[in-house]
Formats: structure tokens, sequence, C-alpha cells
């Protein structure tokens, strides 16, 4: 694996045509005055990247500063994140067998509780489980490989006493993470929905924030737009809600950019990201998660509280 990311280092410097494209592209590139050939010297930079995929989307041959950011990780700082999602405190599962697993994650049943219980009574009527659970995505991104690796392997032990055969998230975050890093089936929340015909289609126009990991190729957003045919993809110049790739820690600036570029705009801003409807709500900027309108919950973000993850995690008496 040593030798697969210096390769890709190497890779990336010798491949690079320096059109400068990712750097007028990216605000993190541009503040240290940086292409990704240069990005692959600057190990010093590894947690200044949001992992946001603008790079990769512009580069001409296809080099992803994503890549280079999480090779240069070294499993530094953010020890109380580390805490609560290694091994996430806050889980709640079970050993009951399921053919498909209703995969909550860790944000979205802290922001949504009301809508989190209204999908645990669909997957129920269906004769299917539930898990609130923290995919390890926060942790590998630290670069604590290990406790990452523990994750993945804690997550696939449970999937496979429960005899699931795919994995629903509703979660961009765990989609993707599991997509792209291990091999467990997963499909998108909206793709059960519309298999079992619940949700509303809703007609209006939605101007849509892509959340970093589905902003490429738009996966999760492409079974979501059955339900809002119309919703088109806005906001294309704020790369990130600001927590991304755990880069506010050193890029605060850049992170209040992203969320001061957003306050810009008119429009409602609607998201399927849990974490970017906290980050938003937190910083005044109103949305609506595309989920709780589907299913008419229309829940907006509650704080969060220890009482409420507690709850959560007992929830369902198990």
């Amino acid at each position: 694996m040593k030798d697969d990311n210096k390769n890709y280092l190497e890779y990336v410097k010798e491949t690079c045509l320096d059109c400068s494209l990712c750097t007028r592209n990216c605000d993190f590139l541009t503040k240290y005055g940086l292409d990704l050939a240069d990005f692959a010297t600057r190990d010093d930079l590894a947690y200044s990247c949001f992992l946001c995929g603008r790079c990769y989307e512009v580069c001409p041959v296809d080099l992803d500063g994503r890549e280079i950011s999480l090779i240069h990780r070294k499993n530094e700082g953010f020890g109380m994140m580390k805490f609560e999602k290694s091994l996430y405190k806050f889980r709640n599962n079970s050993n009951k067998e399921t053919k498909d697993l209703l995969w909550l994650g860790c944000a979205f049943p802290r922001a949504f509780p009301e809508t989190t219980k209204k999908m645990i009574e669909i997957f129920r009527e269906d004769g299917c489980d539930y898990s609130i659970d923290c995919c390890g995505k926060p942790v590998f991104e630290s670069g604590d490989k290990d406790r990452a690796q523990n994750n993945i392997d804690h997550i696939k032990m449970l999937l496979l006493k429960k005899k699931v055969k795919r994995v629903v998230t509703c979660c961009p975050n765990c989609y993707h993470f599991f997509k792209d890093y291990t091999d467990i089936n997963v499909i998108t929340i909206y793709e059960k929905l519309h298999e079992l015909g619940v949700g509303k289609v809703l007609e209006d126009e939605f101007h849509i924030y892509h959340p970093c990991p589905d902003k490429v190729h738009k996966e999760m957003f492409k079974d979501l737009k059955y339900f809002m045919p119309n919703a088109k993809s806005d906001y294309k110049d704020v790369l990130c809600c600001g927590l991304g790739g755990l880069a506010s820690r050193d890029e605060p600036e850049i992170a209040k950019a992203f969320l001061d570029r957003l306050k810009n705009y008119d429009s409602m801003v609607t998201t399927y990201c849990a974490s970017c409807s906290i980050q938003f709500t937190k910083n005044g900027i109103t949305n609506q998660h595309a989920l709780t309108m589907i299913l008419g919950t229309d829940e907006k973000v509650v704080p969060t509280s220890l009482a409420r993850l507690i709850k959560m995690k007992f929830y369902g008496g198990r």
C-alpha cells in the first residue's frame, strides 16, 4: 500500500499538465498557490483539503487531490471525534436477521429524530431492521487507518450476523464510503422508497446543494430525482459546507468563505446530507432536507443534545 501511495504521488507529478485549472477552481489550492503536482509534495497541508472533488471534476487528466490528501494524512489529532466515532458510542444495533438493513448513520438521527423514527417504521412494515451507527468515514479521513479498518471489520461482522443482503443508506457519506472503500452492497434510501412505493413525488423546483461525496457523479441525486423531478443543481461556486475532510480545523477562513458565499443566494437551500443541514442551520442559513419533505415530516434540524443521542441509542428497546 505504501508503494502504491508513493507511486500515485509520482504519477501526479509526472502527469500534471500545469494548466492551473485545479488552482483556479479550488479555494485551498488558490490560497497556497499550488496545483496538484505541487500538492503531491506538501504533506504539511494534508488537512487543508476539504475533499470536495472539484479538482478531479476540472482536471483534464483526471488527477484527484482527494487521493493526494488522504495519502498525506498521518493520523494527527481529532481525539474527541475518534473517541466518539471509533465504534460509535451511540450505536443502536441488533442481531435480528434482515435482508435489507436501513443504515441511518450517525448524523441523520441526531438532526432529524422524527424522520428517523418514520423510516424505521416503514422498514419494519417491510420486515426489515435498522441500524444507528457510524460508517467510519470521519475516522478514515483523520488518517487513522487502523481504527478505520476496525470500524469496517465491526460493520462487516454485524452484517454477516444479520445475514444482510443490501445496506440502505440515507447519508451520502455512508453511501460513498461503503461503495468506494468496502465490498458492502449498498443502495440509497431513495431507491428503496421507490421500490416500496413510499414517499411523495414533489413537482416544485428545488435548488439542490450537492454534498461533497456526491458532487462528482451525483449517484444519490439521480435516485432522489425520481421524487423531485424538477430539482436543479445549484450553488456550484460553494465547494463545501465547511465540514468536509475535517479541514475546517486548519482552514477556518476558507470554511467560513464557503458559507458566506452561500448566504449570497436568495433561494431556499435544499440538501440531502444531514451534516450539511446541521452546518447550514448552525450558521444561520435556512435550508431543508429532501428526505423530510419526501416522507412528509418537513422536519427541521433540531439542536444536538446528549439526552437525544442516548434516547436514539436505546430507541426500539434494544
